[in-house]
């Protein structure tokens, strides 16, 4: 926000410069009004001495006294011309001056609102900033987790590569020792190729090599269960999360509460 607001600088000057000048703009605009009407104001009374002076003479060619008739037509004349004209002059300058003055806080108000928006526009656009940086470093970071998960996929894929070579040389191993068959239900059973009795997964696991390393044992797991097994999906699962494994049979044999890994003879360790 503070780096946005930056950009908004200039035109927040300029506002508040006009808005602070409207001030004195107004006390200008009022002394020119009052300057008006001062000048209005010695014009009336001019007028009315000249009036004042018309009368006298015009009472002195008709033989009139100083004071009567004149003195009539002066007060005639003050009370139905210069009081009406002076205090119409009054209303139009105070009008004038509320005149001003209201267009003066209306100018005020406008740039104010025009501010307040310019600060809610610049408020608005960082916080879309924000948000378009916040979901870029979340695009970020799950392209670098799918850019993982498929350096992990390709490296399962090529260790059961490698164990398939190494180790198997048909879909059913006949390695002296330790071999698997379908049980007919859709599974395998390992078995002791000597005894025919049955063993778990890690036992065949490891006596045809397997180290128990990640790629190793996935690797190996796929190739013999298969990539969409639920044995696969649980030992990648946990794989994902940082887990190692082990081997979980014989006489160290210990159920670890996970069904899948009791059945191949697993163990799983930070």
């Amino acid at each position: 926000m503070a780096e946005t607001s930056k950009s908004y600088d200039n035109s927040r000057k300029a506002l508040n410069d006009q808005i602070n000048a409207i001030s004195g703009d107004l006390a200008a605009q009022q002394n020119r009004i009052n300057a008006q009407y001062a000048q209005q104001g010695k014009n009336l009374d001019n007028q009315r001495n000249w009036q004042a002076q018309a009368s006298s003479m015009a009472a002195s060619r008709n033989g009139g006294s100083f004071g009567g008739s004149s003195e009539i037509a002066n007060k005639k004349y003050y009370q139905q011309a210069f009081v009406p004209a002076v205090t119409q002059m009054q209303t139009n300058q105070a009008n004038d001056l509320s005149s001003a003055e209201s267009q003066a806080n209306q100018n005020r108000l406008s740039l104010q609102q025009t501010l307040a928006q310019l600060n809610d526009e610049a408020n608005k656009y960082a916080l879309q900033r924000y948000d378009a940086a916040v979901q870029a470093e979340k695009d970020e970071a799950y392209r670098q987790q799918q850019l993982a998960l498929q350096k992990q996929q390709l490296a399962a894929q090529q260790a059961a590569n490698d164990w398939w070579t190494k180790y198997l040389s048909s879909s059913s191993s006949s390695t002296p020792g330790y071999a698997y068959r379908s049980n007919g239900s859709g599974g395998l059973n390992f078995y002791n190729t000597a005894t025919g009795n049955n063993v778990r997964f890690g036992t065949y696991y490891a006596n045809h090599g397997g180290d128990y390393t990640t790629n190793d044992l996935l690797g190996a797991v796929q190739k013999i269960f298969g990539r969409g097994s639920d044995e696969y999906k649980e030992l990648s699962a946990a794989a994902q999360l940082g887990y190692k494994f082990g081997q979980n049979t014989g006489s160290n044999y210990a159920s670890t509460g996970n069904n899948i890994l009791d059945r191949l003879g697993l163990k799983i360790y930070k």
